[in-house]
Formats: C-alpha cells, structure tokens, sequence
C-alpha cells in the first residue's frame, strides 16, 4: 500500500484488516515520517525505485497487489507501466492521471502560520465530507488516532514541495492503455481535491480491465470515514485474483 501527499499512514483502519490475511508492505514514502527527507525535487521515477528497492531488500518474488492513495496511487500508475512483470492487481484509491498540485502545496504553505493541531482540522476538513467532520469532533478516539498521524514526525513545508515535484511531471494518460493488469478504481462523490466524476471515471475508460467504485457521499480519505466497506471491497476484488 502506497500513500498520499505528505501522508506517513493513509491505512490507519486497513492494517489490522489485512495483516490477518496476507503479508502487507506499507512504507513511509521519502520525503515523510521516519523515511529520510533530502531536500531536492523527486520525481515519480525515485518513488517508483525505492518500491522495486524496498520489494528486492524485503526479498519479494511473487507478484504484488499493488494499491495506492492520491500521490500514491499516481506512483502506483507508474510502478506497473515500468514493472508490468512484478505486479498481480492495482487498486488505485482517490487518484489520477494526471494532476496539478499547486493548491494543495499553497494550502499547507498557509497551514504553517497555525499550530499542528489546528492544521489537523483545516487538512480533515479538505480530506473527508462533512458527516465525517461531525463525527470526528464527537468521536475522541477517533479524532485522536487521525490527530497523532498528523502531528507525529510532521510533514514540513518542504517535504510537500519536493513530494509535489513528482505530481507536477505525473501524466499517465496516454499510457494507461498500456495497463493490462486487474484493477481497482476507487472514488468519493464528495472528493474536493481529486474530483471522482473528473479523474476516477478517466481512469477507468482508459484502463482496459477496470472496475470503478464510486462512493456516494465521501471524500478524499474515504478509507478513514468507511473503513469497514474500504476494506470489503479492496479484499473482495483481491480474492478474485489470488490464484
């Protein structure tokens, strides 16, 4: 599993799920959380080597099911174009083909006047639909575990700005033909910062074998507001294809 954006963890609620049933990889990519963060540009060409890198250190020779979120999803699209012969699925979550990512990089830049906890709720806010928000201020262990991903080890200015090089040169279009894997195409109607009736449905016309779920009502981190059916439908599609 591959994350977002200056995410260390997207899969808060998918890690008890899927370590019960299958060896999981989740990383921090460069850039965040305990993984080193060189202050250049990368480039979806770095991200794409330091999975082939890690899955090599790890000793991995079977086939992967690859599923990314946001960013990660986008490094997921470039991961199997290069690497076809290493991949069994891709589920791609919340993401696109190509994307700008200049307002969310001047959102966090107008972040940082505040205190990381009040950075938290202005990012919550953007990531999930207003139901989830409620919720989250009446919750406290919820809003706890979702807080502390934010705030521990937090992702800095420059972090985003070299993770948002690598989106600005993201551009599968034309090459997602190319794509003959098994995939998974998930999306939130609510979703403000990868629009689903924009970029998931333009994934999955141009992904020959795809299935598109779009998720009525959610946002950009539905997998943290519906974590039970996220994790129904990404282990549904995998069983297809375990053989």
């Amino acid at each position: 599993m591959v994350n977002g954006l200056g995410s260390k963890m997207s899969w808060t609620f998918q890690v008890p799920f899927f370590k019960e049933k299958m060896n999981l990889i989740i990383f921090h990519n460069r850039g965040v959380g305990k993984s080193s963060r060189p202050d250049y540009p990368y480039t979806m060409e770095m991200f794409v080597e330091d999975i082939k890198n890690f899955l090599e250190h790890l000793d991995i020779k079977k086939k992967i099911h690859l599923c990314g979120i946001s960013m990660g999803g986008m490094i997921a699209q470039h991961f199997v174009i290069k690497y076809p012969d290493l991949v069994k699925t891709l589920i791609l979550c919340a993401t696109s083909a190509k994307y700008d990512p200049t307002p969310v990089v001047e959102a966090f830049r107008l972040m940082e006047q505040f205190e990381l906890e009040e950075q938290f709720m202005i990012k919550a806010k953007n990531l999930y639909s207003r139901t989830f928000i409620k919720r989250l201020k009446q919750d406290n262990d919820l809003y706890e575990a979702l807080k502390n991903e934010f705030v521990i080890d937090a992702t800095r200015l420059q972090d985003i700005v070299n993770q948002a090089a690598a989106i600005s040169n993201h551009d599968t279009s034309n090459l997602l033909q190319t794509i003959n894997h098994p995939t998974l195409i998930i999306g939130g109607t609510k979703d403000r910062i990868i629009p689903t009736a924009e970029h998931s449905i333009l994934l999955h016309s141009k992904i020959p074998n795809s299935k598109l779920e779009i998720l009525e009502g959610l946002g950009h981190g539905f997998n943290n507001e519906i974590p039970d059916k996220t994790n129904e439908i990404i282990w549904n599609f995998i069983k297809q294809h375990l053989s």
